[in-house]
């Protein structure tokens, strides 16, 4: 039987940069991405006994990690309100404003969409993981990990298409 030091080891060996991928992905922001993995180890680390063995443990540490990496989106989200009562301006300089703008509507679009859609094309379509891996990580079957990544689509391109016609 392995030690839980062992356990650990393989999985950052084996899963190190996938866990990684998945917290840019969530957070979009490379400085909090080592903060998010570090949290989410030490919370497996820390509830190891807890772990039942129904999933993979990789999978299991990675429902920790998108956890943690929605608890800093929204703990980012309260601090941009607190900013913004005080009028600080986030607006970025330099650059390709055009571009820029085009990926902030889009983050923004990813943003809105409910939980369950949001999780689902990280998952399912950004993160690298396998279809059955992500439905597992999700608590869903493969048919329905597609249909939700089918709804987040449609409801991407229909906030998109509703900006555009905003602007024009």
């Amino acid at each position: 039987m392995e030690t839980r030091e062992q356990v650990f080891e393989q999985l950052i060996k084996a899963k190190l940069g996938v866990l990684r991928g998945t917290a840019m992905r969530i957070l979009g922001s490379p400085a909090d991405v080592d903060d998010a993995v570090q949290e989410a180890l030490m919370t497996a680390w820390k509830k190891y006994d807890a772990f039942r063995g129904q999933s993979e443990f990789a999978t299991w540490v990675t429902r920790i990690l998108i956890n943690v990496c929605y608890d800093m989106v929204r703990d980012r989200a309260r601090e941009c309100d607190v900013l913004a009562d005080y009028g600080e301006s986030g607006v970025v300089s330099g650059g390709d404003a055009g571009e820029a703008r085009l990926m902030d509507r889009l983050e923004q679009a990813v943003a809105r969409l409910p939980k369950l859609y949001r999780e689902s094309l990280s998952l399912g379509v950004l993160s690298g993981y396998s279809p059955d891996e992500a439905a597992a990580m999700l608590g869903c079957s493969r048919n329905t990990l597609y249909q939700r990544i089918h709804k987040a689509k449609q409801l991407l391109a229909q906030s998109i298409r509703e900006v555009s016609y905003e602007e024009a």
